[in-house]
C-alpha cells in the first residue's frame, strides 16, 4: 500500500473535525506579553501554555488524522516507530514500564526491522542515519519541526550545515507545526545569550499523548484494544468508562493546561527546592539530578540545551556524592523500589535530596514508605501515576501527565535557580548551554563548561 492510500482510512468528515474544538476555521490568538514584574519561574509554563494553545487551535485535525493513522497501522499487523522529540531524547516519557502507556510505538528505528507500511512518528533525527532510510521504504510518516533539525524556517543561517540537511518534511504524509525556532528554549534571561528551559518536553509530548488518547479510543471502538504497560491493577467492571463517540485529545489537552497551571499553587516548594540547590551552588557542591531510567529527568537536565551548565544526572547503578550536594529526584510513581532504594543511598551519602513526581495511584496515597515523606521538599501533587482515560476493552487507565508536568515543574523550578543566584550574588547568571546545532553552539558550550567549573554554577 502506498502511503498516501492510507488517507482512505482516515474517516476524517466534516462531522468528525467538528467534534475537535478549534480544528476549523481557528483564529490567532493573542498571547500577553511578558509583565515587567513577572517572575522568571513563571515564565516557562507561561509560554508553554501559549504555544500549545496555538497548536490545538491550528493543529487538530492533523494530530486526529495522525491518531487515526496509527490506531490503522496496529491494526493492520504493522509497527509505529517513535522518532519523536518527547524531552532530551526519543524515549523520555515511555521508559520501560511506563504507566499508562499503551503498546502502540517502538522507541527509536532499527532499519533492520522496518518495514513497508510501518508509520514512523518523526519530527527527531535520532537515532542517525534513519531518515535516509526514510527514503528507501514505503513509509507513512507524521512529521513536525525540532530545533535539532532543518527544518525550521529561516534558520540555515544559524545551523550548522550537517544538522541543516537534516529534513523531515519532505518525507512527511503529515505535519505538525509548532512554530518552534532554532534557539529551542522558551526565557529569556536578561545578560544570557542562551534562553533557559527547553520547551520540547511538554510541547511533543503533549501532542504525543493526544495521539495515543485518539488512537486507543480508535482501536476500541474497533475491537482491538492492546495492552497497557505499567503496575495499574486491572480495571474492574465498576471503572468509568471514556465515551468512544467523540475525541479524547481534547480532554488529555484541558487536564495539561489545568496542572500546568497549577504549578503556580506549589511556588512555595518550587522555591525551597531551588534554595536548596542554590545553598549547595553557592557553598561549592554539585547539583545532581535523578530518575530510575536516564532518559527521563536525569536526561532531560544535563547536557541540555538551555539547562545548566552544572547539572550532573544519576540513574539507578549510577549513585554518588558527598555531603556538599544535592539531588533532586525526578519519580512517575510514590512508591517505586528503585527509587526507595536509590532515596536510601542516597541519603547515606550525607545528600541533600528533593524530590518531583506524583504521590497517589488514582487518587490515593499508597500507605507505606513514599518518596515524598522521605524528602526534604516535594512537588508535583496535581498528578497521578496512572493514566487519564479508562478506555473500553482496555486493562488500564491510558495516558499519564506526570511525565509533561514533571518536565514543566523542573524548568520551573530552574528559572527560579537563576532568580535567586542573581538576588544573591549582587547579579550573577547561571552558565546556561546553546543549541548545539547552531554553527556557534559547541564551542559556547564547552566554554560554558569550563565556566561553571571555575565558578561552581
Amino acid at each position: 500500500m502506498k502511503r498516501r492510500d492510507m488517507f482512505r482510512l482516515i474517516p476524517l468528515t466534516l462531522p468528525a473535525l467538528c467534534a475537535v474544538p478549534g480544528a476549523l476555521h481557528a483564529q490567532e490568538r493573542s498571547f500577553p506579553k511578558q509583565g515587567k514584574d513577572e517572575p522568571l519561574a513563571l515564565m516557562y509554563t507561561r509560554r508553554v501554555r501559549e504555544m500549545l494553545m496555538q497548536v490545538r487551535e491550528t493543529q487538530s485535525d492533523k494530530i486526529l488524522e495522525a491518531a487515526y493513522a496509527i490506531a490503522r497501522t496496529v491494526e493492520k499487523g504493522n509497527r509505529c516507530w517513535c522518532c519523536w522529540d518527547l524531552g532530551h531524547t526519543n524515549n523520555s516519557d515511555i521508559f520501560p514500564e511506563r504507566n499508562g502507556e499503551p503498546e502502540l510505538v517502538t522507541a527509536g528505528y532499527d532499519e533492520k526491522q522496518v518495514k513497508n507500511g510501518d508509520l514512523v512518528l518523526a519530527n527527531f533525527p535520532w537515532p542517525a542515519g534513519y531518515m535516509d532510510d526514510l527514503a528507501k521504504k514505503d513509509l507513512f510518516v507524521v512529521g513536525g519541526p525540532c530545533p535539532w533539525g532543518g527544518d525550521i524556517p529561516n534558520a540555515a543561517e544559524y545551523i550548522t550545515p550537517e544538522i541543516q540537511r537534516l529534513k523531515i518534511r519532505p518525507f512527511a504524509d503529515i505535519w505538525i507545526e509548532t512554530n518552534v525556532d532554532f534557539m529551542g528554549a522558551q526565557v529569556k534571561i536578561p545578560g544570557s545569550p542562551a534562553n533557559l528551559g527547553p520547551e520540547s518536553g511538554p510541547l511533543n509530548a503533549t501532542i504525543f499523548w493526544m495521539m495515543m488518547a485518539d488512537a486507543c479510543r480508535i482501536l476500541s471502538r474497533d475491537g482491538k484494544p492492546v495492552k497497557v504497560k505499567g503496575d495499574e491493577p486491572k480495571l474492574t467492571d465498576k471503572a468509568v468508562r471514556v465515551s468512544l463517540n467523540e475525541p479524547l485529545m481534547d480532554n488529555f489537552f484541558d487536564t495539561i493546561m489545568m496542572q500546568l497551571e497549577m504549578i503556580q499553587m506549589e511556588m512555595g516548594n518550587i522555591r525551597k527546592m531551588a534554595g536548596m540547590a542554590v545553598d549547595t551552588l553557592l557553598s561549592g557542591g554539585n547539583v545532581y539530578f535523578y530518575s530510575r531510567y536516564p532518559e527521563s529527568l536525569a536526561n532531560e537536565a544535563s547536557g541540555r540545551r538551555g539547562g545548566f551548565a552544572f547539572a550532573r544526572g544519576l540513574s539507578d547503578g549510577n549513585i554518588q556524592g558527598t555531603s556538599k550536594d544535592c539531588v533532586i529526584m525526578g519519580t512517575y510513581k510514590p512508591d517505586d523500589e528503585a527509587d526507595l532504594r536509590n532515596l536510601d543511598k542516597m541519603k547515606s551519602l550525607g545528600m541533600k535530596i528533593a524530590s518531583i513526581g506524583p504521590v497517589t495511584r488514582d487518587s490515593v496515597i499508597p500507605g507505606g514508605k513514599i518518596i515524598a515523606g522521605e524528602t526534604s521538599v516535594h512537588v508535583g501533587r496535581m498528578t497521578d501515576t496512572y493514566g487519564l482515560f479508562a478506555v473500553p476493552g482496555f486493562e488500564k487507565k491510558v495516558c499519564p501527565t506526570s511525565g509533561i508536568i514533571a518536565t514543566s515543574i523542573l524548568w520551573t523550578m530552574s528559572a527560579e535557580i537563576v532568580q535567586q543566584v542573581i538576588d544573591r550574588t549582587g547579579g550573577n547568571i547561571p552558565g546556561i548551554n546553546f543549541n548545539g546545532a547552531l554553527k556557534w553552539g559547541g564551542s559556547y558550550d564547552t566554554q560554558m563548561s569550563a565556566f561553571s567549573q571555575s565558578r561552581g554554577y
